[in-house]
């Protein structure tokens, strides 16, 4: 499990919280973009699953792989994935919105699931190494649903990328809300459910313009990772 969980944290890392917007652009723009951007998700994967390189990650009848075989698998699989994405929107005109983006995601996790020695799905495929799991969940709640909540209301309202102000305002709220479900104890859900409330007030003060969506999203996804971090770190919610 541990490998997986390093692959899945190389992933978030590299998809989200490193892929600025002038990759991002580049990448739909031409050949350079997608190097850059592919190159960078196989960096920070060999750092984080360096010690483990040498060692056979799984066998295909009698072929062994090991993790460098694996980590060029993974590079040229992630390759073809964003590239299937650019042609789909480039040239057959489908629409980059919210199925995109999970299909996306989607495949890009199975693979990472394909290529990590992943043997049996017990209670400890979800208690990864404490600063794996938790900064996993930390770029989740952070940079993954800021995407998230963009693709949900470009569908549903038509709105654009949000700009920095609203960005950076509605990553600090959740990641307070994340951050209660870390302290020990349970006096810590007044404050959680306080904060909920601070965040609806914002909303209906139009301190910001953020739609009820927005926050609700917010809301779960700081509330769903809080929660698992908090299992993560304590073993027990």
């Amino acid at each position: 499990m541990t490998i997986f969980w390093r692959l899945l944290l190389s992933h978030l890392l590299a998809d989200f919280t490193l892929q600025f917007n002038v990759v991002n652009r580049m990448k739909r723009e031409g050949l350079a973009g997608m190097v850059i951007h592919c190159l960078t998700h196989f960096l920070v994967a060999l750092a984080l699953v360096w010690q483990w390189l040498p060692d056979v990650w799984f066998r295909v009848g009698n072929l062994p792989f090991n993790g460098w075989t694996a980590m060029l698998l993974l590079l040229v699989t992630h390759y073809m994935v964003d590239q299937l994405r650019v042609y789909t929107m480039k040239t057959l005109r489908f629409r980059d919105g919210l199925l995109s983006f999970l299909l996306d995601q989607f495949l890009h996790v199975y693979i990472l699931f394909l290529l990590a020695p992943v043997f049996t799905l017990d209670s400890g495929f979800f208690h990864p190494e404490k600063w794996v799991g938790l900064l996993s969940m930390l770029v989740i709640v952070t940079h993954a649903t800021t995407v998230l909540v963009y693709f949900i209301e470009k569908e549903l309202h038509e709105k654009t990328f949000p700009g920095f102000d609203e960005k950076y305002f509605l990553i600090f709220e959740r990641v307070v809300l994340w951050a209660f479900f870390l302290v020990k104890g349970w006096y810590w859900i007044p404050f959680a459910a306080a904060w909920i409330a601070q965040m609806v007030y914002v909303r209906k003060k139009r301190i910001l313009d953020l739609s009820r969506t927005n926050i609700v999203v917010s809301v779960l996804a700081a509330v769903v990772c809080g929660l698992w971090a908090r299992y993560i770190y304590y073993g027990a919610f």
